[in-house]
């Protein structure tokens, strides 16, 4: 019997219960984890590649590169967390696997980089300024001289909305430089002109440098002083013709920064004068985002990249005309959220639970009594999460909402003496 192929996953990432499951239940495909060996998903693979939790870069690479070098039949290897990508593409280069460039993607993991060559192709997006997180107080009014606000100030090298924050006005410059300084290893910031309008993401599939869009993605999002993504809806709700231009922008974006192999994930703002980049992920969208596209459309994304990886052939026509005119009706995801403090108890799960299909939806608790939580200022920071289905987009948002709000996450302030709370667990798979 020949040998299955080897697909190897650096690193799970939270919320990717999705993928370990299309992945193991393949008959053709051997799973493989380069995993911390303190996470709870590595026990799932195939096969396990256990990593110090600290996970030093050079050890995960020997690591996976033992494991490809194995193998005696195909291989492929796939990453889900922008961390991740530089090794993930390195290690597909050295073994002659597909994938998009090392160079390529490592430079998407600075959005100045990214946003300089938006803005060479002429891919429509904010005006905006590159800033050095060390630029003396005296001298940042200066840095964003002819920026009209209110700004987005973030750091270029971090995600998960971690350090992403609105300054209405030259007053409140300062207070979001020093946030988003904190969150930036390289020392470079970006600051944007705030892009007014409806958020959504575009998933999509390259192969060869040509782009099918998926699905597009409507977003709930807070607008204040910190941007975290609430709620996630498919297929978003767009006319004809906004459709269109968005499935144009989103190719467009990426061809601009030379992403020409595998699944991505692009931001947008739909503003009065049209859809406006945000930016470009070059792996698989987060938040479950792709369980709402299997939901509706069919298509399981998941597999689809473990395909692509591997070297086996996608038809692009096919999937392109799912995008379009596929959807049998809507899915989306609502989040919990709750105020700062150790937890006490968790009411209404079993109200919650008893209102959901059990087949196609699902209410997932991201947090215990004991554990400490903290103000949710980040994709982090949230407590859990509903998956509701309806006839269509509508009746599914409506549907997770009225679900998530039937569960309360009490806290309080840990009392004086009381042990240390444990960290939120979900926090393991974000580090």
């Amino acid at each position: 019997m020949d040998p299955k192929d080897l697909l190897l996953l650096v690193r799970v990432g939270c919320l990717r219960e999705g993928a370990l499951t299309a992945w193991t239940a393949r008959q053709d495909v051997e799973l493989a984890l380069a995993e911390s060996a303190t996470a709870a998903y590595l026990r799932l693979a195939d096969r396990q590649i256990p990593l110090a939790p600290d996970r030093p870069a050079d050890e995960t690479y020997e690591a996976c590169r033992a494991a490809l070098a194995a193998a005696t039949g195909g291989k492929g290897v796939i990453g889900f967390l922008d961390s991740t990508l530089p090794l993930v593409a390195r290690l597909a280069e050295e073994f002659d696997l597909p994938g998009c460039s090392p160079q390529t993607l490592q430079a998407l993991t600075d959005k100045t980089w990214a946003r300089e060559r938006f803005a060479e192709s002429s891919v429509p997006g904010p005006r905006f300024r590159v800033l050095d997180a060390a630029t003396p107080r005296d001298d940042r009014a200066a840095a964003v001289d002819g920026l009209d606000y209110p700004l987005i100030v973030k750091p270029a090298d971090s995600s998960a909305g971690r350090g992403v924050v609105r300054a209405a006005s030259a007053a409140e410059l300062d207070a979001a430089w020093e946030t988003a300084a904190r969150f930036t290893k390289t020392g470079s910031l970006l600051a944007e002109e705030e892009l007014i309008g409806d958020e959504i993401s575009v998933e999509t599939v390259t192969v060869g440098g040509r782009t099918a869009v998926l699905a597009c993605t409507e977003k709930l999002s807070t607008r204040d002083e910190s941007f975290v993504e609430l709620g996630q809806a498919v297929p978003a709700r767009l006319g004809g013709a906004l459709a269109s231009e968005v499935h144009e922008v989103a190719a467009a974006a990426l061809k601009a920064v030379g992403f020409d192999h595998g699944i991505a994930h692009t931001e947008m703002i739909l503003t009065a004068s049209g859809p406006r980049i945000i930016e470009v992920n070059p792996r698989p969208a987060g938040d479950c985002i792709l369980d709402l596209v299997r939901l509706t459309s069919g298509v399981d994304v998941y597999d689809l990249a473990a395909d692509l990886a591997l070297g086996r052939p996608v038809d692009l026509d096919a999937l392109a005309e799912t995008g379009r005119s596929g959807f049998t009706g809507g899915a989306a995801i609502r989040f919990l959220t709750g105020e700062p403090g150790v937890v006490r108890s968790v009411e209404g799960v079993a109200a919650a639970a008893a209102r959901l299909d059990p087949a196609r939806e699902r209410l997932v608790l991201l947090t215990r009594p004991g554990d400490v939580v903290e103000a949710v200022t980040s994709n982090l920071h949230r407590f859990g999460y509903v998956i509701a289905v309806g006839e269509d987009t509508r009746e599914a948002v409506d549907r997770a909402e009225e679900i998530a709000a039937m569960v309360t996450v009490h806290t309080s302030p840990a009392a004086e003496g009381e042990p240390p709370a444990r960290r939120l667990p979900s926090a393991e798979c974000w580090t």
